[in-house]
Order: C-alpha cells, then structure tokens, then sequence
C-alpha cells in the first residue's frame, strides 16, 4: 500500500460501514455499554455489524478471554438479540509473539476483511489490546489493504507517558500495530477519551427503568470499584469504549488529523517519516453521550 492509498483509506467514513468490535467486554463497565451500543446502531441500519469479538485483558489470558467473550453473550441475552451470538467470537488465548496464532475470531476478520462484495473498507474498532488484530494482519498481511482498524490506545501525544492498558496489555501487538503500517485511527485515552466522563446522577437520568439493558449497565457503575472511586468523594467515571462505534458513525464529532505514526515506548517517540496515521486530538462529548442514550433507552 502506497501512503497516497493509506491517506485515502483513512479519510472519515461518509456512509454506512461494516465494523467488527474487539472487545475485552469483562475487562471494566465500558466495554459493556460499546457493545450494547454498536448492537443498537447496527439493530437500527446506522452499521453494517459483522462480528463482535471477545480479546484477553490480563496476565491470565486464556481465562480473561472466556470472561469477556461470556460478557459479550450476556450483554446479548439482556437485550434479547441472540442473534449476534452467530458473528460473537473467542479471540487469542496467548499475547501476540510474531508467530501467528490462529482462532475463530481472527479466522473471521480475515474472511470479512476479504469479502469482496464489500463497499469501502472493514472497519475493526479495537476497544482493547491489539492481539486478535496483529494475529489476523501477521496471518493474513493482504488484508492491511482492506481494513481500517480504530483503536483507543496509549495517550495523547504530548502526555507523559503512553502507559494505557489496552496498549500494555500486549505491548508486542502494539507495537505491530504501530508498525506495520496498516490504516489506523488513533483515539489516545488521556487527554482525548478522558472527556467522555459522566456521573451516576447524569446516567440516572437517562438510563433508569428503560429496559434491562440500561438497568443492567447502570448497575455496573453504581457497583463499579475501581482505584479512583473513593468512598465519600465526588466521583465521575469515563465510558472509554464508546468513542470507536461513535466514530464510525459520527467522525465530524472527532477532531482528527493526519499525523506520522509515533514509535511505541514509554513515552511516544515521534519521526516525521513515518508513516501517516489518523490522530484524534478532540471530540464532542455531549454529543456522544445524546446518541448513546437514545440509542440505548429504544431498545
């Protein structure tokens, strides 16, 4: 791929796209509301949903992976749209070594990605590590020509470190995907997805006593534990994992530029010759938030 096909690939999507999900849905409370959230819009024809695919999130990989692909088929059975079931996948049961491990989640992007009754590029939204992704491309190296993968990853680049999960889970796989010059757009966690942050009271609001699924997505923050709770104290939570399905959707609510790919360490190193990426540097957050809880309070 030449980088005048890249920059072409990577312009915003103007219609309806088709879109796998990547997902370590067990992982936090965000991955949850992403995948009800994409099910949603692809219920409603806003995308062409063509798999939802369930990727390791810790240092026991082979048990994280079963945890989030049996929190994909639960969120599934909430919003009783078992159909998903037949595009819902086990990912990688080890981290991204060069090698190529195969399983039926990288079996089916490559088979989409190849599909060539496709309009445009496959559009993989990555809300967790890299494996399955780097896996797929290292199978399958044709299919850089094909997809698009959107993934929240590391932090902006001017932050002072790139220490974010979804990029230090599986730092091989990160640094394929920075590398091998496959169409990315970059939604750095802070100081770019750290502004959709809510509050139980505003999710309250919008969510409560509309159908099991917001019951249910709720109940997850009200019960969520993680470091920067603090009994006692104002507390707000980021819903990362839905700024993916809402860019495919809606880009003009993103800020993006074309950006050389910065080089993965503990901070970012950035080289002028690199290869170009999409960057996001901004998005429109109350507008995210409207959609997805219109969507989610139609079910």
């Amino acid at each position: 791929m030449t980088e005048y096909q890249r920059v072409a690939m990577l312009e915003p999507p103007q219609s309806v796209v088709s879109v796998i999900l990547d997902t370590d849905a067990a992982a936090e409370v965000d991955d949850q509301f992403a995948i009800a959230y994409a099910v949603r819009c692809a219920e409603l024809g806003e995308l062409k949903l063509e798999g939802i695919h369930a990727s390791l999130s810790d240092e026991n990989p082979a048990e994280s992976l079963e945890r989030n692909y049996q929190e994909i088929l639960k969120v599934l059975d909430i919003m009783h749209l078992e159909k998903y079931k037949e595009i819902s996948f086990r990912g990688c049961t080890a981290k991204y070594t060069g090698e190529p491990m195969m399983s039926d989640a990288v079996n089916n992007m490559i088979r989409v990605a190849r599909d060539e009754s496709r309009e445009g590029p496959l559009y993989v939204v990555t809300t967790g590590c890299g494996t399955n992704v780097a896996n797929a491309i290292q199978a399958a190296p044709d299919i850089k020509d094909k997809i698009v993968v959107v993934w929240l990853a590391g932090n902006s680049l001017h932050w002072n470190n790139t220490m974010e999960c979804n990029l230090w889970t599986d730092t091989k796989a990160g640094e394929f995907l920075l590398d091998c010059e496959v169409p990315l757009v970059l939604l750095p966690a802070y100081n770019v997805v750290s502004e959709l942050r809510t509050t139980i009271y505003e999710l309250e609001y919008y969510l409560s006593d509309k159908n099991d699924i917001c019951d249910y997505l709720l109940g997850l923050v009200r019960n969520y534990k993680g470091p920067e709770r603090k009994e006692g104290e104002a507390w707000s939570k980021v819903i990362w994992d839905v700024a993916g399905v809402a860019y495919v959707m809606h880009p003009y609510w993103f800020a993006t530029r074309l950006n050389p790919t910065p080089v993965f360490g503990y901070n970012w190193i950035n080289d002028p010759g690199r290869h170009l990426m999409r960057l996001c540097d901004n998005l429109k957050r109350d507008a995210i938030y409207m959609s997805l809880f219109e969507k989610l309070g139609g079910c």
